[in-house]
């Protein structure tokens, strides 16, 4: 059921997902390993050892989002960036997150209820995914991408914000919890370390469209995988 929270405090959100390039000058200036990642077959979730973030198992741009980050990842790019940039960057709360897809709307998606225009402002499972990986298409459209696109491709919300549905799953800062009962009513992560499973929002590029909703939750060890990457905020 709906929970309602009051955010008080000044919140900036990163108007895009963190692109390749953003990660490698992490990696770089850190050394920061990369470890495996779990790629979807179309039936479950596999594990490959030689997989990591600079080798997803797919060709990608440096515009494109980073993918096969673990939590942790996540977490120790944000730390380098406060770091790096003086300001207080961090991944957003669960709270924070539908706010901010929200964008003060109140339909499923925050371009309406239709799950059918989701092309125009998304990056979902599609025909495009389809054609060049045989599973689906849970979408009777073409977005012209079978797995990451650009971030920024698709239209932004009413807040300007891109990719807040579709294209990769976002990691935030909460523990995963089946419902909101006991959850922080100013809109703070909801943790209790260590956590056993994290909480993604926002879906992906494989997800079907009944699922890229503003609403949605996912439940994710955190670990890395090939549809799940990183926004951050201050």
């Amino acid at each position: 059921p709906p929970f309602e929270v009051s955010i008080a405090r000044s919140l900036a959100v990163g108007r895009y997902e963190i692109a390749r390039r953003q990660f490698a000058a992490f990696g770089n200036a850190t050394g920061h390993a990369a470890r495996g990642c779990y790629r979807w077959s179309g039936a479950e979730w596999v594990y490959e050892a030689s997989l990591d973030w600079r080798d997803p198992g797919f060709s990608q741009g440096d515009e494109e989002p980073v993918v096969c980050v673990a939590w942790a990842d996540a977490a120790a790019y944000v730390r380098w960036l406060s770091a790096t940039t003086g300001q207080p960057y961090r991944l957003l709360s669960e709270a924070e997150w539908e706010y901010a897809a929200r964008a003060g709307t109140t339909t499923s998606r925050y371009w309406g209820d239709s799950a059918d225009a989701g092309c125009d402002y998304a990056n979902l499972g599609d025909r495009s995914m389809r054609d060049a990986l045989g599973f689906g298409p849970f979408a009777d459209c073409s977005d012209g991408y079978a797995r990451t696109a650009p971030v920024g491709r698709f239209l932004p919300n009413a807040f300007g914000l891109y990719d807040m549905l579709g294209n990769v799953w976002e990691w935030t800062a909460d523990c995963w919890r089946e419902g909101y009962s006991g959850a922080p009513a100013d809109g703070t992560a909801w943790t209790s370390e260590p956590c056993a499973r994290r909480t993604n929002r926002g879906a992906g590029w494989n997800s079907h469209p009944r699922d890229v909703r503003s609403s949605n939750r996912g439940s994710y060890a955190p670990v890395p995988y090939e549809s799940v990457g990183i926004r951050v905020a201050r």
